[in-house]
Order: C-alpha cells, then structure tokens, then sequence
C-alpha cells in the first residue's frame, strides 16, 4: 500500500526520482549535514530560519554567527540541503522510507528528552577517551509508522588509526539511540504516518559530557 500511494504522489508532483538518483541525493544531503556540523560547532548561538515564497524556497537567514565567511557557507549550504529535500518530498526508496517528508519525526518528549534519554544511555568508551578520539556520530536511522527504530547505521568523518575503537563509539552511539525505540511520533505525508529517514548527530568531546549538536531540519 505504501508503494501505490508513493508512486501516485510522486507522478502527481512530476517529481519522480529512481532510486539511484534518490540515493545520490541522500549521500549529498548527508555531507551538508557534516559541513554544517563542523562550522556551527564554534558558535553556540546559531540559529537559521527559511524564507519562502508561494511554497518556494527563496534564502537563508543565518544568526548567531560573526564570521562572515562562515555565514555565507551556512547559507548557501543550508539552502542546498533544504532544495534538495524539497526535491525528494513524497518518494521513497526500494523499503517504502521517506527520506523528505511534510512533518519530521519528532520525540514523542521533545527535544531536551531527547538529549537528556540519549546522554543517559550513552557510555563514552575509555579506551576511546584514552586515546583522545572525539568528534561527531552521524546516526541515521529509520522511524517507522508504529513509532518503533527498526534500523540504524552510523556515518562520520573522524579519523582514527585505532579502527576498534571507532567502532566502540558508533556502537555506543547507536545503543543509546535504539533506547528510544518506541518513542517517537512518525513522520506524516498528507496527514498520512509513514517511515522516514532521520538524522541524529552525536558529539563525543573528553573535555565535556556526550552532547546533541542542534538538529537541522
């Protein structure tokens, strides 16, 4: 039944994508994320807001930060991101998941629930935290139509030539999301629920405690 509504939708819009260039989309996606990632993780205060036109994306509007330089990378990131996922609104890959939706999945207890549910099941690995390795964990991971976390893998770009214990902070990261399995209020399409796609990154820091950098929708 997913299938039938994802195809009738997508056909409706003119807006078929194969799954090949959805998937090339995603990747895209995926590597504004950690750009945006690595500049706003100096500025504590960064905030952004779209402006739209007839239900067209028109600019950017970033605050919170001073440089320049790094503003105008946010905005034209950002607005790269948001097209592109306005391109991917209503179809889905070979599984029936949504990765561009009308309403984003959300906690079913908000968002510092969030943060404070994933922190308190999140173990920083000593060995990691020995050998200095800290950096973001892009979690991603699929909310189903019930609410429930059937699937989750990880992406970053830290390097390490220890692998194992790269390996000990992805799973950490993602044991402590599975957590919230169940949790969550699923993405909508239409007012219709469906699985979606979500993005969940996850900063270990050995000078601070786990911390959740902020969403980008």
């Amino acid at each position: 039944m997913l299938f039938l509504f994802t195809t009738l939708s997508a056909q409706q819009n003119g807006e078929q994508l194969s799954g090949s260039e959805l998937e090339d989309m995603e990747d895209r996606n995926m590597n504004y994320l950690m750009q945006i990632n690595e500049i706003v993780k100096d500025y504590p205060a960064f905030s952004y807001s779209y402006k739209m036109n007839d239900g067209k994306l028109q600019d950017v509007v970033v605050t919170g930060v001073d440089n320049d330089i790094d503003r105008k990378k946010l905005e034209v990131v950002l607005f790269d991101l948001k097209s592109n996922r306005n391109k991917m609104k209503t179809t889905a890959n070979r599984m029936g998941v949504f990765y561009s939706v009308d309403e984003e999945a959300e906690y079913s207890g908000g968002k510092e629930a969030l943060q404070t549910d994933i922190v308190s099941n999140l173990k920083y690995p000593e060995e990691a935290k020995n050998w200095g390795l800290e950096g973001t964990i892009f979690v991603k991971f699929v909310v189903d139509e019930d609410g429930s976390i059937p699937f989750a893998t990880t992406t970053s770009n830290i390097e390490t030539s220890v692998e194992m214990y790269m390996k000990d902070l992805e799973q950490q990261a993602i044991k402590a999301l599975k957590a919230t399995s169940g949790e969550w209020e699923p993405a909508e399409i239409d007012n219709v629920e469906v699985a979606s796609l979500s993005v969940l990154p996850i900063t270990f820091d050995f000078e601070k405690n786990p911390t959740l950098p902020a969403l980008i929708r």
